[in-house]
């Protein structure tokens, strides 16, 4: 199973919600998908579908506040909230377990490894942890999107890029 999952604001207005409702139209694999939508903080929807949950595969879409106009692909995570750590005793900074991940367009996509320390970047790291703790071997992978993008092309090009990449079944 697949779970695809998207920050939203209260409106459901934002780039990453917006992206969501575009995927799910275009999206199609043999295995089951299961999108959600994250309206505040993580810990309740990480609880809930990640937690005790086995994916083949997890995407996260998240906005970027940063300026620019690419896709980042973000790779590492860190061991921090705002200015507290996630998780004590844990490590600092963790790699996040990705698909192979060879074919991608520069002019589209970044590879970052800044999630910066707010709420997409304690769900990635929490998934991580789990996923380190508990041997567990699936793979996730997060976009985040630039702001002022139109919502069906990000769905587009992201869809493509788990294409090409042979990441969906």
């Amino acid at each position: 199973m697949i779970l695809v999952y998207a920050f939203s604001n209260r409106w459901g207005t934002n780039i990453a919600r917006r992206t969501l409702g575009e995927l799910q139209k275009i999206l199609i694999c043999r295995e089951e998908i299961n999108y959600q939508v994250i309206f505040f903080h993580p810990r309740t929807f990480f609880n809930k579908y990640i937690k005790n949950t086995q994916y083949s595969l997890i995407i996260g879409l998240g906005d970027f506040w940063g300026e620019g106009e690419k896709i980042r692909i973000e790779t590492a995570v860190k061991n921090a909230y705002g200015q507290e750590t996630i998780y004590p005793l844990a490590p600092i900074r963790l790699e996040v377990s990705m698909p192979d991940l060879e074919i991608y367009d520069p002019k589209v996509f970044s590879i970052s490894e800044n999630m910066g320390t707010y709420n997409c970047n304690w769900l990635v790291f929490m998934t991580q942890l789990q996923f380190s703790q508990h041997q567990k071997t699936g793979r996730q992978i997060f976009f985040h999107l630039p702001k002022r993008a139109a919502a069906t092309i990000m769905a587009k090009n992201i869809f493509l890029v788990l294409r090409a990449n042979s990441m969906l079944k």
